[in-house]
This record gives C-alpha cells, structure tokens and sequence, in this order.
C-alpha cells in the first residue's frame, strides 16, 4: 500500500504529467467551451446588448485613436486605421493571456479544490474566453479594409496569419499554466502584470507605427516581444513584409515557454491545492 502512494507522489510531480494534463484538457473540450461561454455572458449580465458591447468599445478605440493619432503617420488614414484595427485587437488577445493567467487556478478554486479536472481545463476556458472577443474585433477590422477598400493589398501571403495565430495559442497554452502556478504561489505576480500592462500599449507599435520609428522607439520596440507577435500576424494582413526575425523570435520563446511550463508544474503543481 505504501509502495503504491510513493509510485503515485514521483508520477505525480514529473515533468511529463505537465503535458499529460494539457492532453487530457484537450480531450475534455465541452467542459471549457461551455464554462468560457457562461462566463463570457455572464460578465454582460443584463446587459442590453450583452457581448456586442465587445464590439462598441473596440470601435470606440480605434475610431478615437485613428482621429487623433492618425495624422502624425506617414500612413493613410484609412492604412492607419487598419493598421490600429489588427494591432489592438491582437495586443489585447495577447494581453489578455497574460493578465488572466496569472489569475487563471485563483479563480478556480472553487473547482480545483472540489474536482478532480485536470488543471489544464482553466487554462483553455481562460483562452477560450479571450479568443471570442478576438475573432468578434477582427470581424470588425475585416469589415472596415471591405469598406476602405484596403482588401487589394492583400495577397496570398496574407494565409501567413494562420500559422501565426496557431503561434499565439501554442505559446498561451504553457505561459497561462506557468503564471497561474507562479501567482498563485506569489501573489505579487498578478499586481506587477496590471502595471506593466498598462505600459506595454505605449512601447509596442499600436499608436504609432514601427517601420517609420527611429532611435531608442525603434530599439525598444525590438526588445518587446508583443512587437515580434503583432508583426507575424498583422503584417501578412497588411500586404506588409514580415522580418525573418520576428518568425525566429516568436518560435524561440513559445519553445522556451513549454520547457519553462514543464519546470514550472514539476516544483510546484502538487502544492496548488493548499496555496489557492
């Protein structure tokens, strides 16, 4: 009997049972598309336009932004406003993993500490519940390069898009399980996301634009990675060049963030439990 407890504990915390857990989440897709659904529509509870107000505020954002920005571009402002359009709904999808995994088991923990789901299945509601409002804003965006006509920029290498997005939930998968783990351990984690948040829409290339930056704007632009992710996505849609080393550095930090992920369940996915 005590063999049996001892050979449960080692397979318990081995690095393996990390990717065991996101297999066996992916299996049990009902269970998150149905939670991130209720929760989506529970946070527009009597809502008279429920979910559509998604949709109002992203316009808002974008109409306001183009209006007051969009003549200290060297862009149209119809090239501008699309420009605004792509790069703040993928900011705010990235951004939106980042922000709510590092709250992904605390918020859970009703159902952690009741069930026994594998816990990769907070992780995809979490990233289900930030994928409807990004596909709801890109159809917004998609509608306005109809509209501006900007669709004949577009060409096949716009299918580039695809990978890219595939890119941003492979990466979001280990990121959102790892911060999860971290802030619910340290909860200092969570309060220092919300103020670099609040930052990062300043330094990466939404209000403004990255190819025509120079000095320190250019090299800090570099240095963020939320740049090297917009790029791959929103170039392609642009007709725009994507540089080889945006590819390279979304690819090493997704890699990086699945061994990272891997680390991080193997020292501390036993003790979730006691800490939320």
């Amino acid at each position: 009997m005590s063999e049996t407890k001892v050979i449960s504990a080692a397979q318990f915390v081995h690095p393996l049972v990390f990717l065991r857990d996101v297999y066996e989440g992916l299996q049990r897709h009902h269970v998150w598309r149905a939670f991130a659904w209720d929760e989506t529509k529970l946070r527009y509870h009597r809502s008279v336009i429920g979910v559509f107000w998604i949709i109002a505020s992203y316009a808002l954002f974008v109409g306001g932004i183009s209006i007051f920005f969009g003549g200290f571009a060297a862009m149209s402002m119809q090239e501008f406003t699309i420009y605004v359009g792509l790069g703040y709904a993928t900011f705010q999808f990235l951004m939106a993993n980042i922000a709510d995994g590092s709250a992904v088991f605390s918020s859970a923990r009703a159902w952690i500490k009741s069930t026994n789901l594998p816990y990769s299945i907070y992780v995809f509601k979490s990233l289900f519940r930030s994928l409807l409002p990004f596909v709801m804003q890109l159809t917004v965006a998609f509608v306005l390069m109809f509209y501006f006509g900007t669709f004949g920029n577009v060409t096949w290498h716009a299918l580039m898009a695809l990978p890219a997005l595939g890119m941003f939930l492979l990466c979001a998968v280990p990121l959102q399980y790892a911060l999860g783990l971290i802030a619910a351990r340290y909860s200092d984690v969570k309060h220092s996301i919300n103020a670099i948040t609040r930052l990062m829409i300043f330094i990466t290339p939404i209000l403004w634009v990255r190819e025509e930056a120079g000095g320190v704007r250019a090299i800090l632009a570099d240095l963020n990675p939320m740049t090297h992710f917009l790029e791959i996505f929103r170039n392609p849609l642009m007709g725009l060049d994507v540089r080889p080393l945006s590819w390279m550095v979304v690819i090493g930090i997704t890699i990086a963030m699945w061994l990272f992920a891997g680390l991080v369940s193997t020292l501390m996915r036993q003790r979730l439990p006691f800490w939320i």
